[in-house]
């Protein structure tokens, strides 16, 4: 079973290119795509046991990451959220994000290494289909 992964991005840019390295360095399935908060709220009601890990920017052009992510409180244990921010790492902003349950922080430019590890280590742990 692939990763199923919910991408929560404005720039469509930026999308596109977490899309392609999701899907070819740690074969993500990427079950759904949102650019603001009220569209990625709108799916995750629709789709509350479809996605494995919710990759949430925090600055959105319509609403915040913080909404969507409050959102997300009563996920399934096995369920990520995954933040990912431009903004530079501080206290403050781990903090929160703590605090409201998010599994790891990821800065775009500087950690996507990590960011495609913690993905293929959690695709490693998961169910495979017998064949």
């Amino acid at each position: 079973m692939a990763l199923r992964v919910f991408l929560v991005e404005d720039s469509a840019a930026q999308c596109a290119y977490l899309t392609q390295i999701l899907t070819t360095e740690a074969k993500a399935v990427i079950v759904g795509v949102a650019a603001t908060e009220t569209q990625a709220v709108s799916w995750l009601d629709r789709h509350p046991g479809q996605w494995d890990i919710a990759l949430v920017d925090l600055f959105l052009s319509e609403g915040t990451g913080v909404g969507v992510i409050r959102h997300c409180q009563n996920r399934r244990p096995e369920q990520s959220i995954l933040v990912m921010t431009n903004h530079a790492r501080n206290d403050h902003l781990l903090h929160h994000c703590e605090r409201l349950g998010v599994d790891a922080v990821y800065h775009k430019a500087t950690e996507l290494d990590s960011l495609i590890a913690y993905c293929k280590s959690m695709a490693a742990r998961m169910p495979r289909c017998a064949a």
